[in-house]
């Protein structure tokens, strides 16, 4: 017998006992009873239960009930109601309807038979054929047919999960063509908040539900990259880079020290992104208010990401899913536009000849020369630039011949010889056009990345026991040569049910990964910021085979861009995510309504690294003459058990009341880490030598600590209560104690509050319920903590080390190990404490087509805990963070969305926006600011946002001697009017006199950008015709400012940088550019202090963008294909993400992300917000994949 008749024969079966058990024998006999008393009696008799709505059914009825079967029992107890019902399980199912009609004996019954299709015509398996008022009913076979026995008139209600539930008059037919329409309407669902769960039309806090489709259908690393512009409220910066770092900030800045969000994935608290496979997520829910968050007391101050990864069914089959793409990733920019090697030497020149004809001086470039208008010999592009400015004759004049020059190279940096690039590049064939453009460092270093992500999941279960197995492998390689990101991920769900009390179960889930190469971080230091520190007349090689660069004089900064990804190419660090919970659950123990739960979770994280870095004194001027391996390994346990107690409990049908308690302990940072470095490799280029032992017995540094450890402890308490689904109220408590603070601040009481009303169900709303189907109105204020701070903030802490100089032996001798206070403590500090209030509105309409949410919030925090500013008189100690300031957020999040389908036509449009204010108000005796190269880039400040761009104002450029003269302000360093020499500032910066004291000195310095935008939000569109989909999602950031690090070196050349293009086309000049932004250009060695090394107006840019993100085209193999082949989802995709960008900021991406050093790790910050170095950039790339399920 083949598969097919085997299904045919078991759908058959199965329909045959549901029927059997629809008629089986009940004997029933009650006089004058009420319609409730009869429901209880039958559920007693039978085990079947009535689910009705409050108010669709009359329960005070009187009736009399005399039946021997389950549906005449049904009958008579509803009989006269306008209500119909349907048997589903042990559930029956009372809804609103037409008045049930009397059983009349003896009507003549017929045979009709009928198929049930969608609008596309594939079959609809499985659908539900049922004569109206009877339990009389069948489900369509493999073929979507069906064959019904009814009663003369009779009515028949078609239905299936997805899709409109359709009345269909028999009359005189035989045979019907039904064809349903797929259900449009949003779900009741079931949204997981804070160790429970509510329906999503009862919830009274601001909980944002996130579509996992949309977070499937994106290429990423970590769901973080997707979740941007996916809920309102919620901001997301990414890197770009192939791990995916990203920073997530929920209604704005909460803490100067970290606004990260708490993550917790299946109730397990803290876990990190990068090891959560976005693949495996089921759901997601963003709480973002108190009323929501409080619940979680000192981990729920910045919001609240919850994850549940997909769960097993009890469906008695197993269901295999693969969802894989190919692709690649490009750079979706060109890179900085900076002048190639024969432009600098002209622009070299340019200034030159500006420097005397406008200030009267004279210069020398070490390569190019000197103009012959100043006595030099010209300027020319030199054959050799180590040793500087020689050229091929001064090299024969000096060593006999070129061969001789070039056999004298040593690779130690003072013999390193290198030819300029454009004289290299001749010799290696180059044309002379090409050789003049010299190295284009960016273009050395991009590449196309190969990408691929695999995911198999399965899932299956019965009765008593379910599970969900998935396995992951993701391999992204990054723009940038030797960058990539890999990713092995394995999880399990699985739950036992040895009976009906009792659930015990366990979630794990592990990740193995590795990465490599540029991460994206800001910082001159990384590789982007190495295309624009090296000179483009700088070659790739030397004549010694070997790297170029800084050794050759004014050549750039440390070593080149190419030089950097090399050194890359072996080095790893490689990682380890596991995390795993066990749980049990016991349900209706003694009481009625009553579950206890208790959740035991532990994650392991282990790293160890391997980096070699290479000598580079031949390259890099200031490195040493050895090369160095450095091998890093730790590891961190942290636990978490959870103990809640719920009980739910309906009275008198229109009370619902839940009340939640429970307890938690964590304990984190149980581990080590340490780290050893050798040097003096005679391998250096082979990893297969990179050990320890391996390196110099001479020069060995080690170090080794304790992680920082941290345990809390916290009692929780929440009550739902509802009112005929009609007012809601949520009360939650949380009380929490943490080990960072000492024993008079340990706790904190985090309460909170929050109310709905269903107006919509009011009497006084009737006229609008043909159009409005649901309208709740909600309010809310809490109260959350943080602690954010170093571990042991509140300890004086001791250290030994010779640089003391109070040796313990009391002896004056420096070379005895001292002992002294090394940290300063404040065992006053508590708490951070959060209170917010919100308002809001949730709203479908129009048969559920509309959706709309609304929210308005004002969130304060006080006792800002900030790093102490104390005098020099407290000694050389790190300071603690003490609680001196408060902080205001305030903001608006509003969603709205709207779906439908016009024949075979669907679509479904969402949108989002955000806005919010942040503002310092208060903060102890002085502010705060974050220096790069530059002084005091940003400032917090009391009255402002957190981290404002500050700086001098620009205010044009002197356009002569008169107008130096008749500002009447001093310009920038100069102290008195005799110290003014006018001619000397023409061409240079004018600065705005902020405080009008006539002189333009540090006092003048005010905020000159904010890095917080006005709006962010995103909208997505998808459509569906017949088996084809086609989606977008688009992101837009709009008002927000960013620095322009980057042009500290393009503008200025500071480091020996290259310039940009834009500074010779934007140069003020009197004659040929009176109307130029930047100051007269005469060379790098007479820039203004001004100019190249004060922060100021002119750094800032507009960074506002609108990118669409992903772009998707999607075909789905027909319904009749797949029943044929056996499977039940084939999906082929094509898809291109960071398809477009519309901004106007000169950089390379406007997605900035910030990030800071805290204890020890990378974490996200607001300090230092929106400074450019340059990095990543959102890819483009270009996919192919296919879903398939069976």
């Amino acid at each position: 017998m083949n598969y097919r008749k085997k299904a045919i024969l078991m759908v058959v079966a199965l329909f045959c006992l549901n029927i059997a058990m629809l008629a089986q024998a009940v004997s029933l006999k009650m006089n004058n009873v009420s319609v409730k008393e009869a429901m209880t009696q039958l559920k007693n008799k039978s085990g079947y239960s009535f689910v009705y709505k409050v108010g669709d059914l009359d329960t005070k009825k009187i009736v009399s009930v005399k039946a021997e079967q389950l549906n005449e029992a049904i009958d008579q107890i509803l009989y006269g109601q306008n209500v119909v019902y349907e048997v589903k399980g042990k559930n029956i199912i009372v809804q609103k309807g037409q008045p049930r009609p009397k059983v009349v004996k003896g009507d003549k019954k017929r045979k009709i038979t009928g198929v049930v299709n969608d609008l596309n015509g594939e079959p609809i398996i499985g659908a539900t054929v049922k004569e109206k008022g009877d339990v009389n009913g069948t489900a369509t076979d493999l073929d979507a047919n069906f064959t019904l026995e009814v009663s003369p008139g009779a009515i028949l209600e078609v239905s299936y999960i997805g899709y409109q539930p359709q009345e269909v008059k028999v009359g005189d037919r035989t045979t019907l063509a039904i064809t349903l329409i797929e259900d449009q309407q949003v779900l009741d669902e079931v949204v997981v908040v804070g160790y429970g769960t509510q329906s999503k039309k009862d919830i009274t806090g601001s909980v944002a539900v996130v579509s996992t489709d949309a977070i499937h259908e994106t290429p990423v690393a970590t769901f973080a990259e997707a979740l941007q512009g996916k809920a309102s409220g919620v901001y997301i910066s990414n890197s770009g880079g192939p791990s995916g770092e990203t920073t997530i900030r929920i209604r704005g800045v909460g803490s100067l020290n970290s606004s990260d969000p708490l993550i917790v994935v299946d109730g397990v608290s803290g876990v990190d992104i990068s090891s959560v496979n976005p693949n495996d997520i089921e759901s997601m829910q963003v709480l973002k208010d108190a009323s929501a968050t409080a619940i979680y007391g000192a981990q729920g101050a910045n919001g609240v990401i919850i994850i549940t990864t997909k769960q097993g069914t009890r469906a008695d089959r197993v269901r295999v899913s693969y969802n894989g793409y190919f692709g690649v990733a490009k750079m979706a920019n060109s890179g900085y536009d900076l002048l190639n090697g024969w432009e600098s030497m002209e622009f070299e020149e340019l200034g030159q000849q500006n420097l005397y004809n406008y200030r009267g001086l004279a210069t020398s470039h070490p390569q190019f020369g000197q103009i012959a208008a100043t006595g030099g010999k010209g300027i020319s592009m030199p054959y050799a630039i180590k040793p500087a400015g020689y050229s091929e004759q001064q090299i024969i004049d000096m060593y006999g011949s070129v061969e001789a020059w070039e056999k004298s190279y040593v690779d130690d940096g003072s013999s390193s010889w290198a030819r300029s690039a454009y004289y290299q590049m001749l010799a290696d064939g180059y044309s002379d056009a090409e050789a003049r453009k010299g190295t284009n460092w960016y273009d050395e270093i991009v590449q196309t990345g190969k990408i691929q992500d695999h995911q198999i999941s399965l899932v299956g279960g019965g009765e008593k026991a379910t599970y969900s197995v998935s396995l992951g492998y993701t391999n992204r390689e990054g723009t940038i040569q030797n960058s990539y990101f890999k990713r092995y991920s394995l999880r399990t769900n699985t739950t036992y049910n040895p009976n009906k009390y009792f659930t015990m179960g366990q979630n794990t889930n592990l990740a193995a990964m590795e990465t490599g190469g540029e991460s994206g971080r800001q910082g001159d230091a990384n590789t982007f910021a190495k295309t624009y520190t090296m000179n483009s007349w700088v070659p790739i090689y030397n004549v010694g085979g070997d790297y170029t660069g800084s050794v050759a004089p004014n050549a750039g900064r440390d070593i080149s861009a190419v030089h950097q990804v090399a050194m890359n190419e072996n080095d790893w660090t490689r990682m380890f995510h596991g995390q795993t919970a066990v749980f049990a659950e016991l349900s209706n123990p003694w009481i009625e309504g009553l579950k206890l739960r208790s959740q035991f979770s532990a994650r392991l994280n282990g790293m160890w690294s391997l980096e070699m870095t290479e000598r580079q004194n031949m390259a890099n001027k200031e490195a040493s003459a050895n090369n160095t391996l450095t091998e890093t390994g730790n590891w961190r346990l942290n636990w978490q058990w959870t103990n809640t107690a719920t009980y739910t409990k309906k009275i008198h049908e229109d009370h619902n009341i839940t009340v939640v308690l429970g307890t938690e302990a964590i304990k984190q940072g149980v581990g080590r880490y340490m780290q050893g470095t050798r040097i003096d490799y005679i391998f250096e280029s082979d990893p297969n030598t990179w050990t320890l032992d391996n390196g110099s017995s001479s020069n060995i540094g080690n170090s080794s600590r304790y992680q920082r450890k941290v345990t809390m402890f916290g009692l929780f308490g929440r009550a739902d209560y509802s009112y005929k689904g009609k007012y809601l109220a949520t009360f939650t408590i949380r009380r929490d104690a943490s080990s960072k603070f000492g024993s008079k601040n340990r706790w904190g009481n985090f309460p909170s509050a929050s109310l709905g009303w269903r107006m919509s169900d009011e009497k006084f709303m009737e006229p609008t319920r043909k159009w409005l189907d649901d309208f709740k109105l909600r309010a809310g204020y809490g109260t959350t903590g943080n602690s954010n701070i170093g571990s042991y903030n509140y300890a004086f802490q001791y250290g030994t080390g010779n640089y003391y100089m109070y040796p313990i032996t009391g002896s004056d001798s420096e070379t005895s190990p001292g002992y002294v206070l090394s940290n300063l403590g404040d065992s006053d500090a508590k708490w951070e404490t959060t209170k917010m209030f919100n308002i809001g509105f949730d709203l479908t309409a129009l048969s559920n087509r509309l959706t709309a949410g609304f929210d308005f919030y004002v969130k304060n925090t006080s006792d800002l805990l900030v790093p102490a500013n104390w005098s020099a008189l407290v000694g050389n100690a790190s300071k603690p963070s003490i609680n001196i300031g408060d902080m205001k957020n305030r903001g608006i999040d509003l969603s709205i969305g709207w779906r439908d389908k016009v024949g075979e036509f669907g679509y479904n449009i969402t949108a989002n926006i955000s806005r919010y204010k942040n503002e310092v108000t208060r903060l102890g005796s002085s502010d705060l600011f974050n220096d790069t190269r530059l002084s005091k880039v940003n400032i917090t400040t009391v009255g402002q946002p957190v981290g404002m761009f500050y700086g001098y104002q620009i205010d044009g450029i002197y356009q002569n001697e008169q107008d130096v003269i008749s500002s009447g302000v001093l310009p920038y360093g100069v102290a008195t009017e005799n110290d003014l020499v006018a001619s000397a500032w023409v061409g240079r910066y004018k600065m705005k006199d902020v405080n009008n004291d006539g002189k333009i000195d540090a006092d003048d310095r005010t905020i000159i950008g904010n890095p917080h935008p006005d709006l962010t939000g995103g909208f997505n569109i998808s459509l569906t015709w017949r088996d084809f989909d086609l989606s977008t999602y688009m992101y837009y950031s709009i008002g927000n400012d960013l620095y322009k690090h980057y042009e500290y070196y393009t503008m200025f050349g500071n480091l020996q940088s290259n310039y940009s293009k834009d500074r010779l086309a934007k140069s003020w000049d009197p004659v040929n550019n009176p109307n130029g932004i930047y100051p007269l250009w005469t060379t790098t060695s007479t820039e203004g202090p001004e100019a190249g090394n004060e922060s100021n107006s002119n750094y800032v840019q507009d960074g506002s963008y609108l990118r669409m993100q992903t772009l998707t085209l999607g075909y789905s193999l027909p319904k009749k294909l797949l029943k044929k082949i056996g499977f039940e989802k084939i999906r082929v995709y094509g898809q291109i993400s960071n398809v477009f960008t519309i901004t106007g900021y000169d950089g390379l991406d406007p997605e900035v992300r910030s990030h800071t050093s805290f204890e020890n790790e990378y974490v996200s910050s607001d300090m230092n917000k929106g400074i450019d170095y340059g990095s990543y950039g959102m890819p483009r790339q270009f996919l192919m994949g296919v879903n398939v399920t069976f």
